[in-house]
């Protein structure tokens, strides 16, 4: 049996670590995936495969990035579209600004600088605009989905969560003018209460940060995904490889329990 590994992603950009991958790895490991003749998907696919009850086609693979940070225009679109590849961009609405796109490319801070920043009010100089957005949608390699409104550790109670994703997924279907199916949880919550409250509000692809493959119907409300990080060839398609097979996937984390696979 095959699965599909969903590959998660936060920043590319020079300052490389295990959230920001450097250009230069980013593209050897675009350059693998097209090499290797791997199928990228984005959600409406991901929803049919998983769905149809029939074998996931060799080779498939999801391409993940989380937040919305600027550095996704900047430095990986330009790598996906060189190589042909598709990717999903899971954005934060309330953080996502009013400009036109950005187009000299300009050095940005690691993850945690970005997060300071952002919360002291800076975040525009950081994160994607709905202009950037728009043009990567139109390219048809980027798919724009939503990460929630307010990228928060949810507390709050039902009607107030599904009114929260509903938010979010409706600015996403009003400004970019496409369909809105899948949520990616940010901080890896996912609660049965809150898998509901995301479902009634209309998504049809729940994310979360679980290590591991997917291959059936039912991992809609709770999708895996593998964190790739600023590693080379050799560990990507040490990833790839494992991620790909539910029952090595499986047996990995059950040896190795949270590491690096």
């Amino acid at each position: 049996m095959r699965g599909v590994p969903i590959l998660m992603y936060h920043h590319v950009n020079p300052t490389g670590n295990l959230v920001n991958v450097t250009p230069g790895r980013f593209e050897a490991q675009m350059r693998c995936l097209s090499r290797w003749g791997y199928r990228t998907v984005q959600t409406g696919e991901l929803l049919e495969i998983l769905s149809c009850g029939e074998a996931v086609p060799p080779k498939t693979v999801m391409i993940t990035f989380d937040d919305g940070w600027l550095d996704n225009w900047l430095y990986a679109f330009p790598i996906l579209k060189k190589y042909g590849l598709k990717a999903v961009l899971f954005v934060v609405t309330s953080w996502i600004c009013d400009r036109p796109p950005r187009r000299e490319v300009q050095p940005l801070p690691g993850h945690r600088e970005c997060m300071r920043l952002l919360g002291s009010g800076r975040g525009e100089d950081l994160l994607l605009s709905w202009q950037e957005l728009k043009e990567m949608e139109d390219s048809g390699l980027i798919d724009v989905q939503s990460h929630t409104h307010g990228h928060r550790r949810w507390d709050g109670g039902y009607g107030a969560l599904r009114d929260e994703l509903s938010r979010s997924k409706e600015m996403i279907e009003e400004r970019l003018e496409k369909p809105c199916i899948g949520l990616c949880w940010p901080w890896g919550m996912d609660s049965p209460v809150q898998r509901e409250a995301a479902m009634d509000a209309g998504f049809r692809l729940l994310f979360t940060t679980r290590k591991g493959c997917n291959s059936g119907a039912g991992d809609l409300s709770a999708l895996k995904r593998v964190v790739i990080g600023n590693i080379g060839p050799l560990g990507f398609r040490k990833k790839l490889y494992i991620n790909s097979r539910p029952w090595l996937s499986g047996l990995y984390l059950r040896v190795f329990g949270r590491g690096d696979g």
